[in-house]
């Protein structure tokens, strides 16, 4: 699409939705990253995808705007990222389709802007730009990737604006927050506007699915400064994150997120990070819903394997708490996990896992994610 016809067609929504992108210095940049996709395409005939069957339920596009903005993710620098480099990943990893969702901090790349209200404005905007970025690329390479989108989260109102435009107009598979947006985890009160927005849209029946993607933890003062809260001195990729993952999950079950929205399906990163070893003695704090928390834990949630999951972390859900391989899913972290972990040591640890039969690898690798999204996405390889 021409660039002019592009932010024309860009710059009317976000009038429409009360987003003002010049809040972003960046935002032309972002608008002329956003039309050379489908400008500057990248050759696929030259990627070998014939026995390609996997699919990767947990990536990271970096547009370079991104990118400057935030150079550091949890203490490591941000890897650059291209829509080359990714497709050849995925050929060598014989990975037909990757779900992409931009990673933390998402929309709240701010945290720093003391004027609230400008803040609001630059997170609305972001949120907007990196949802614009994510559905023209998989507009225009529909075999190889679908998306979920980020949200201007804690800006509740806001957010289900953002979700509604990002599902119904520009064609996201779902959604992703983050463990915590500006000091707030997702089971706050807050959040039931969003969640009764996709319960809604589910209907009788029908699912949407939520990715919990781990971040910084963060306070919030009176005065609203937003101070890092991580207690060790260690960057969070190395622990906080998964300690995160764990508050995130206490949270929508401590305040009955889960119960209350049955058709929300909740997509957790790293093997659910802590909360394998903390579920049963957090659950006896709960007991009227334990029951029913360990029945969606086992039904509604689906665990990622990024990161060093299997053969030996993934038992902490399948032998901790009796979660079925139905549930797990295949995750790289891509790019994130190059120059982190050995990913091809990581996926072997799938591959090569004694614990599971070659259908349950199967199940893992490509058909459960094709189970989750229920005709959402679709490659021709993957069946």
């Amino acid at each position: 699409m021409p660039i002019q016809l592009l932010w024309k067609r860009i710059q009317h929504a976000a009038y429409r939705d009360a987003i003002d992108l010049t809040s972003l210095p960046f935002a032309e940049e972002a608008i002329r990253s956003i039309a050379a996709l489908s400008t500057n395409l990248t050759d696929t005939s030259t990627f070998d995808f014939e026995h390609a069957t996997r699919i990767d339920t947990h990536t990271h596009p970096i547009p370079d705007w991104f990118r400057a903005l935030e150079l550091n993710a949890a203490g490591r620098a941000t890897p650059s990222w291209d829509v080359g480099g990714h497709l050849a990943f995925m050929s060598e990893q014989k990975i037909a389709h990757s779900v992409l969702c931009v990673s933390t901090p998402q929309a709240n790349a701010f945290p720093t802007e003391t004027d609230q209200e400008l803040r609001k404005k630059k997170t609305l905007a972001l949120a907007r730009l990196l949802n614009e970025f994510s559905a023209e690329l998989c507009r225009v390479y529909p075999e190889r990737f679908s998306w979920l989108a980020v949200t201007p989260l804690p800006y509740f109102d806001e957010a289900v604006t953002e979700v509604k435009y990002a599902l119904k107009e520009l064609g996201a598979v779902g959604v992703g927050v983050l463990t915590n947006h500006e000091g707030l985890y997702p089971g706050d009160e807050g959040f039931d506007g969003l969640w009764e927005y996709l319960q809604g849209r589910a209907g009788d029946g029908g699912r949407e699915v939520v990715f919990i993607h781990p971040t910084e933890p963060m306070i919030k003062l009176d005065d609203g400064r937003l101070i890092n809260s991580r207690p060790s001195p260690l960057r969070s990729g190395l622990g906080e994150f998964y300690f995160e993952t764990a508050r995130a999950i206490s949270s929508i079950t401590a305040n009955n997120t889960i119960t209350k929205f049955p058709h929300l399906h909740w997509r957790v990163s790293h093997g659910a990070g802590a909360f394998p070893d903390i579920s049963e003695r957090f659950l006896l704090g709960f007991p009227n819903i334990s029951e029913e928390a360990r029945k969606a834990y086992k039904e509604r949630f689906w665990y990622d394997s990024a990161g060093p999951v299997f053969p030996n972390q993934a038992k902490g859900l399948t032998e901790g708490m009796g979660i079925p391989v139905s549930q797990l899913v295949f995750g790289t972290d891509y790019p994130y996990g190059i120059g982190f972990w050995d990913v091809n040591a990581n996926i072997a640890g799938l591959a090569d896992a004694e614990c599971l039969s070659s259908e349950e690898k199967e199940k893992v690798f490509w058909q459960n994610a094709k189970d989750l999204w229920k005709g959402k996405i679709s490659t021709k390889e993957s069946g």
